[in-house]
């Protein structure tokens, strides 16, 4: 891995060291070498300058103090890049770039945080001066097979952009005393146009970056559950017809002719002829009845429309949330105020 000329200050970039991870995005966070940094430029500068009126012991003397203060100011510079707002920045600006066409922001994302660490390792270099060292650290890593370092260093080049710009800033409100961000403006945009990062990112696409850095505003953020609902196939009903037989019986009045035979007493008068074998009598009667004739026939009995119909029903839906509360560790006598809480606050 290619390192800086100055053996000092030479740097091991990833995929080796301490990420320091998010506790909620698992970005890279920042690091103790942020300290080293201001205890080394806010330091020896701001304590040389105070020391430099009581001459050069008191310079000595003045740096060495300064570094203790300069130290706490570099920490808050490195504090202040906020891996969770730094990710919001990236994932809202990625669709206007031109390297995510065609692309989502999950194939960047390991880019993104390889970006992140080397940065932190870099000391706030600009992407233009390590470019080489990130390309031979990028072939290092298991990321490069899937993604090319034609494609991933426009992602790099972003978190280094995004996080020049955040340096900037926190060097830019020591120096103009904490006034406001519109005070500034015009000499914030000055002064970036002398920086070193001013070659890789202009003035018109770090402004927003620079501005949220330099109000050191802190987002607390919680997560909620979003439920949604789709529709899903609970079931299906077949509905048909089928013939089913049974046996009905009916009763059915009917008619049918009996013969009636009446016999009355005659007078006993003599009756003309002799009875003979031949002279027999016989009177044929029909006899008719009625006989059932079955048939059938369909009706209609009951005439079916079949639809559906919603109604309303409850579930319920659970999930572990997290959300980022403010901690505010003090060194030394300070005293804090949190004017949310503040009841003398108007």
């Amino acid at each position: 891995m290619a390192t800086r000329k100055d053996p000092e200050k030479s740097v091991a970039l990833p995929p080796t060291g301490s990420r320091n991870p998010d506790p909620i995005t698992d970005a890279p966070g920042s690091h103790p070498i942020e300290t080293g940094i201001g205890a080394a430029v806010g330091g020896v500068a701001t304590g040389a300058a105070i020391g430099s009126v009581a001459g050069p012991v008191g310079t000595a003397v003045g740096a060495a103090l300064g570094a203790i203060a300069g130290g706490l100011a570099g920490k808050g510079v490195g504090e202040m890049i906020d891996p969770t707002t730094e990710d919001n920045w990236l994932r809202e600006s990625f669709p206007s770039r031109t390297y995510a066409k065609g692309a989502t922001y999950e194939t960047y994302e390991p880019a993104y945080g390889y970006a992140r660490e080397c940065e932190t390792k870099c000391e706030g270099r600009p992407y233009h001066d390590v470019e080489s060292e990130l390309k031979a650290g990028w072939g290092e890593t298991k990321h490069a097979a899937g993604l090319g370092w034609d494609k991933a260093k426009h992602a790099v080049k972003d978190v280094f952009d995004y996080r020049g710009a955040h340096r900037y800033a926190g060097e830019a409100y020591d120096r103009h005393g904490g006034k406001p961000f519109a005070e500034v403006e015009h000499d914030l945009k000055a002064g970036w146009g002398k920086t070193k990062h001013a070659a890789s990112l202009t003035w018109d696409k770090a402004r927003d970056a620079v501005r949220d850095a330099y109000d050191r505003t802190i987002q607390l953020r919680e997560e909620r559950l979003k439920v949604n609902k789709r529709p899903v196939e609970a079931g299906e009903v077949d509905i048909r017809k089928e013939v089913v037989t049974e046996n009905k019986t009916v009763t059915v009045p009917v008619e049918r002719e009996e013969i009636v035979i009446e016999r009355r007493p005659a007078s006993g008068r003599a009756a003309a002829g002799s009875i003979s074998d031949s002279g027999a009598e016989e009177i044929r009667v029909p006899v008719r009845r009625e006989e059932i004739e079955i048939e059938k026939e369909a009706v209609v009995t009951d005439e079916i429309s079949v639809g559906k119909r919603k109604v309303q029903g409850t579930e319920q839906a659970s999930g572990t949330v997290r959300k980022e509360q403010l901690k505010v560790d003090k060194h030394g006598d300070v005293e804090v105020r949190d004017h949310r809480n503040d009841p003398d606050r108007r």
